[in-house]
């Protein structure tokens, strides 16, 4: 494990970062890694969550859980003593048929790199080979498309803390750039994916 960084802590449990309806919040979201705040400022105490998540892009009913930090693409939640709350309901994450099967995948291929890396203490991908846990922490974000960074509710820009890439840690053809922005003085956290 001397690859991991001290700053980070691996596939934290869902009780360890969900606030609250911790089941709800499991059958959807996959908890990466957690990183320290104070690596990122200073100033701030505890810790951010990376999760994966694989929603339905196709199931036009779920616009009704849409808000402004919750929609396409992109997950909010609000933190509650270093925890995450979703942000809306979880009717946001409802499937097709046609998607289950991609879900699925997402579930099955991250929950056996997570397997490999608990008895390993090394991260391969799904298909074994040495994998990176993250493209970025801090610093700018490296858009692979335009610059959407998000904005707390005052409408300033959120601090980008990291990015990751979901094809080093799942198998199901639905491969995103994932980052992760704070807010520290909201207390919210922004997730939101791009493809290339």
């Amino acid at each position: 494990m001397s690859n991991i960084p001290s700053y980070i802590k691996m596939f934290p449990s869902s009780k360890d970062i969900f606030a609250d309806r911790v089941e709800e919040h499991s059958k959807s979201l996959f908890p990466v890694f957690s990183v320290d705040l104070n690596h990122i400022n200073p100033a701030w105490t505890g810790q951010i969550h990376m999760v994966q998540f694989n929603e339905d892009p196709y199931n036009e009913e779920t616009v009704n859980t849409f808000n402004d930090y919750c929609k396409d693409c992109m997950i909010g939640f609000d933190i509650i003593n270093g925890k995450y709350s979703f942000k809306t309901d979880f009717a946001y994450f409802n499937l097709t048929g046609s998607w289950k099967q991609w879900f699925e995948k997402t579930k099955s291929s991250f929950t056996n790199t997570k397997q490999k890396f608990l008895n390993t203490g090394v991260l391969t991908s799904p298909n074994d080979n040495p994998a990176d846990i993250y493209e970025q922490i801090g610093g700018e974000p490296n858009w692979v498309q335009s610059d959407e960074t998000p904005t707390d509710p005052d409408g300033n820009p959120m601090t980008f803390i990291a990015e990751t890439y979901t094809g080093n840690y799942t198998d199901d053809s639905c491969a995103k750039h994932i980052y992760l922005f704070y807010s520290d003085k909201h207390k919210v956290a922004v997730l939101l994916y791009q493809t290339t």
